[in-house]
Protein backbone atom coordinates (compact mmCIF):
# COMPACT_ATOMS: atom_id res chain seq x y z
CA UNK A 1 0.00 0.00 0.00
CA UNK A 2 1.02 3.58 -0.57
CA UNK A 3 0.90 6.18 2.19
CA UNK A 4 1.19 9.95 1.95
CA UNK A 5 2.96 11.22 5.04
CA UNK A 6 2.65 14.92 5.73
CA UNK A 7 5.07 16.39 8.24
CA UNK A 8 5.30 19.84 9.77
CA UNK A 9 6.62 21.53 12.85
CA UNK A 10 5.75 24.67 14.74
CA UNK A 11 8.05 27.63 14.21
CA UNK A 12 10.40 26.38 16.93
CA UNK A 13 13.91 27.03 15.63
CA UNK A 14 15.57 24.63 18.07
CA UNK A 15 13.22 21.80 17.12
CA UNK A 16 13.64 22.55 13.41
CA UNK A 17 17.45 22.59 13.79
CA UNK A 18 17.35 19.16 15.47
CA UNK A 19 15.12 17.78 12.69
CA UNK A 20 17.53 19.09 10.04
CA UNK A 21 20.53 17.64 11.89
CA UNK A 22 18.82 14.25 12.21
CA UNK A 23 17.92 14.31 8.52
CA UNK A 24 21.52 15.10 7.61
CA UNK A 25 22.80 12.25 9.83
CA UNK A 26 20.33 9.62 8.64
CA UNK A 27 19.24 10.78 5.20
CA UNK A 28 15.69 10.56 6.51
CA UNK A 29 15.41 7.08 5.06
CA UNK A 30 12.70 4.73 6.30
CA UNK A 31 13.62 1.33 7.76
CA UNK A 32 13.94 -1.79 5.62
CA UNK A 33 10.50 -2.91 4.55
CA UNK A 34 9.38 0.58 3.49
CA UNK A 35 10.10 2.01 0.06
CA UNK A 36 10.49 5.77 -0.17
CA UNK A 37 8.74 6.59 -3.45
CA UNK A 38 9.40 10.33 -3.20
CA UNK A 39 9.83 13.23 -0.83
CA UNK A 40 9.02 16.91 -1.25
CA UNK A 41 9.71 19.77 1.16
CA UNK A 42 7.98 23.11 1.08
CA UNK A 43 10.18 26.03 0.03
CA UNK A 44 9.63 27.72 3.41
CA UNK A 45 10.92 24.53 5.17
CA UNK A 46 7.79 24.47 7.35
CA UNK A 47 6.42 21.15 6.11
CA UNK A 48 6.72 18.45 3.51
CA UNK A 49 5.43 15.19 2.11
CA UNK A 50 6.76 11.64 1.82
CA UNK A 51 5.18 9.04 -0.40
CA UNK A 52 5.91 5.65 1.14
CA UNK A 53 5.04 2.11 0.09
CA UNK A 54 4.75 -0.83 2.49
CA UNK A 55 2.50 -3.65 3.61
CA UNK A 56 4.06 -3.65 7.09
CA UNK A 57 2.18 -1.33 9.46
CA UNK A 58 4.69 -2.06 12.22
CA UNK A 59 7.52 -0.68 10.09
CA UNK A 60 5.42 2.36 9.21
CA UNK A 61 4.80 2.96 12.92
CA UNK A 62 8.54 2.56 13.59
CA UNK A 63 9.34 5.21 10.99
CA UNK A 64 6.73 7.57 12.44
CA UNK A 65 8.13 7.06 15.93
CA UNK A 66 11.64 8.01 14.73
CA UNK A 67 10.36 11.49 13.85
CA UNK A 68 7.31 12.12 16.04
CA UNK A 69 9.35 13.76 18.79
CA UNK A 70 10.31 16.58 16.41
CA UNK A 71 7.34 17.04 14.11
CA UNK A 72 3.66 16.38 13.69
CA UNK A 73 2.93 13.56 11.24
CA UNK A 74 -0.21 12.65 9.34
CA UNK A 75 -0.15 9.30 7.53
CA UNK A 76 -2.92 8.57 5.04
CA UNK A 77 -3.32 5.57 2.71
CA UNK A 78 -3.59 6.72 -0.92
CA UNK A 79 -4.33 5.31 -4.38
CA UNK A 80 -2.83 6.46 -7.64
CA UNK A 81 -5.14 7.13 -10.59
CA UNK A 82 -4.87 3.67 -12.20
CA UNK A 83 -5.68 2.01 -8.86
CA UNK A 84 -8.61 4.36 -8.31
CA UNK A 85 -9.86 3.73 -11.83
CA UNK A 86 -9.82 -0.02 -11.17
CA UNK A 87 -11.87 0.42 -8.00
CA UNK A 88 -14.35 2.76 -9.68
CA UNK A 89 -14.70 0.34 -12.58
CA UNK A 90 -15.87 -2.33 -10.11
CA UNK A 91 -18.20 -0.22 -8.00
CA UNK A 92 -19.64 2.48 -10.26
CA UNK A 93 -22.26 1.18 -12.67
Amino acid sequence: MKFMTTFHWAPDTQQRAEAIARFQRTGGLPPDGIRLVGRWTRADLGAGFDLLETDDMKKLTEFAYQWSDLMELDIVPVLNDPELSEVLGRVVK
